[in-house]
């Protein structure tokens, strides 16, 4: 009996899709097979090109939702890339730092945007491999020769350094009010704004300094030579100062950061705030030294060798050489606001 079913299930299948073939003339009463092929085929394409027509709506709509979102995008964002670069010139830039010109799934404007931000964490090429001083010198040189070209190289203000707008005596008085809030209360705008005042401060203080000088001591070779240090603290700085602006600074950084401005400016005990600089630095994490790991069960003083400290400088070029530099400006205060020979760094007292 269940072949017999079987059988007849199969002969109205058959039946059922015999009965939509039109009757061939003379009333045959058979089918070709052919005819039965054309008809799936037919059947097939009309299908695929169903689904063909909903998959290209929903790509439409997709793509109107992407248009609309970027468009709700600030302008300013976008401007920070380079757009108007040819894409030959933004791959080579690419490859000269060692990074895929194109990743998967990745558009034009993200190509620019991730140069971009490659640019910004590393702005040269090949750090460590040139004297960083002796190039600030040379383009200390070029405008001193510019100078000579245009007939202006005996102007009095000639060699002057740019001092930011706003920048006056009284600003240390608010400068000093506000820095008994740093690291209270884990506020990182207002720890990034007071950090990035007391920087600007001691910037625009030693280029008055250095403006103030004679021309012909500026013209000297040592007078070039302070110009470079200002001008390379300053290059050094723009990426910790930016940050700052942004209040996108590493937490861990800025805690440090806050730790050492309160220890110059409200205590004036530039020995701690040494101490606190090189905590920040180098760090105070143990080297371990021997085994370490001698059986299944860890240490309870082992957890320190790993999770103390980090140094900071080790981490990459770009934060090594805002550190430092953040090491000439408190030298520098400490030389504008001198205090007892016990709690300075390496004290010297100045020929009156």
């Amino acid at each position: 009996m269940d072949f017999k079913a079987k059988l007849l299930a199969e002969m109205a299948k058959k039946r059922k899709a015999v009965s939509s073939l039109e009757v061939k003339d003379g009333g045959a009463k058979f089918v070709r097979g052919a005819d039965l092929e054309s008809k799936r085929t037919q059947e097939y394409e009309a299908k695929q090109q169903e689904l063909a027509s909903k998959k290209r709506k929903i790509d439409d709509e997709i793509l109107q939702e992407s248009s609309s979102k970027t468009k709700v995008v600030p302008e300013e964002n976008v401007a920070e890339f380079d757009e108007k670069a040819p894409m030959s010139d933004i791959h080579f830039r690419l490859r000269q730092r060692g990074h895929p010109i194109l990743l998967f799934g990745e558009s034009e404007l993200e190509v620019r945007k991730r140069l971009h931000q490659l640019e910004l964490e590393q702005p040269e090429l090949n750090e460590g491999w040139e004297n960083e001083l002796q190039t600030a010198m040379k383009f200390i040189g070029k405008e001193m020769d510019k100078a000579v070209v245009e007939g202006t190289a005996d102007s009095a203000t000639r060699h002057d350094i740019a001092l930011p707008k706003g920048y006056e005596e009284d600003n240390w008085k608010i400068i000093e009010q506000s820095s008994t809030l740093l690291g209270v209360g884990d506020e990182m705008k207002r720890d990034c704004d007071i950090i990035l005042s007391i920087c600007r401060y001691i910037l625009a203080r030693w280029a008055r300094d250095l403006n103030d000088r004679p021309l012909d001591v500026k013209k000297t070779a040592q007078g070039m030579h302070e110009a470079a240090h200002h001008k390379q603290t300053t290059m050094h700085l723009k990426s910790l100062m930016t940050s700052m602006e942004k209040y996108n600074v590493n937490n861990d950084i800025r805690h440090h950061l806050a730790k050492i401005c309160r220890l110059l400016v409200i205590d004036r005990n530039y020995l701690e705030a040494n101490n606190a600089y090189m905590e920040m630095a180098i760090g105070n994490a143990p080297w371990p030294v021997g085994v370490t790991r001698s059986g299944i069960h860890q240490r309870p003083g082992s957890a320190k060798a790993y999770v103390s400290n980090i140094a900071h400088v080790l981490n990459d070029e770009t934060q090594r050489k805002y550190i430092q530099a953040f090491k000439r400006l408190m030298t520098k205060l400490q030389e504008y606001f001198p205090t007892d020979p016990s709690k300075s760094v390496e004290f010297v007292r100045k020929a009156v």
